[in-house]
């Protein structure tokens, strides 16, 4: 039996990956490895790293099992560093909406407004356009829609913006393994490009960082892209 082994790294629900599971093939066993459950990781210690993380992980699977790796945003670093470490490699490692190690600088200001937005929409289920680029009239506007009180968004962007600050020192100071990854890469990602080399599979998803794991037809579209490694063929080719 395959295992999916997922690396996620919060924000949103991990419950968002047995939904995705139900629409895997018969047989797959799933696996959540939740970054938020390693101290270093969850009090934004600045002695953590992504290799310091892939090691404790290490630990924890049972290195005779068949799986594949997904990671997930900053996940995805962490898988990748983590496939290099498996006395058994993965079937393959696949990373969702990954920023690549060194390509880019800390997010803008105008770039945390629009994946807070993002992020607060798919957690409510609700699709919002919104053009905002600044904080008071988006939390303004999410407020008049119903998403909560001012001050309970405000507070929730402080914390998402430290969230992106603490990942992106993370990913910034690590030198990937060079294992073979596929990049999976939402329609509406945040990057135009994520920053891996050019000989990396690239592919395509729907939605954007946060609703291509939450809505209902981006969540199918996922495990169908996922059921590539997963299937009996792909073992025994």
């Amino acid at each position: 039996m395959t295992e999916l082994c997922v690396i996620h790294p919060g924000e949103l629900s991990p419950l968002c990956w047995p939904r995705l599971g139900r629409h895997l093939p018969a047989g797959t066993r799933l696996r959540v490895l939740e970054l938020e459950a390693l101290n270093g990781y969850w009090e934004h210690d600045p002695n953590t790293t992504v290799d310091s993380m892939a090691d404790r992980l290490r630990l924890t699977l049972d290195p005779r099992q068949p799986r594949v790796l997904v990671g997930w945003g900053v996940g995805g670093v962490v898988a990748e560093a983590l496939a290099a470490r498996l006395t058994r490699p993965p079937r393959h490692t696949i990373l969702l909406d990954s920023i690549a190690p060194g390509m880019s600088g800390k997010p803008t200001d105008a770039e945390l407004v629009r994946s807070y937005a993002q992020l607060v929409s798919a957690r409510r289920g609700r699709d919002l356009e919104l053009e905002e680029t600044e904080l008071d009239p988006l939390v303004e506007r999410l407020s008049q829609h119903g998403f909560g009180a001012p001050e309970a968004l405000r507070k929730g962007f402080f914390q998402h913006q430290r969230a992106r600050a603490y990942g992106y020192r993370l990913i910034s100071r690590h030198e990937p393994a060079g294992v073979p990854v596929t990049v999976v890469q939402p329609v509406d990602s945040l990057y135009e490009d994520l920053g891996w080399d050019a000989r990396i599979e690239l592919l395509a998803a729907g939605g954007d960082h946060y609703t291509m794991l939450t809505d209902p037809a981006n969540m199918v579209n996922l495990a169908l892209l996922l059921t590539r490694w997963l299937s009996p063929a792909y073992a025994a080719a």
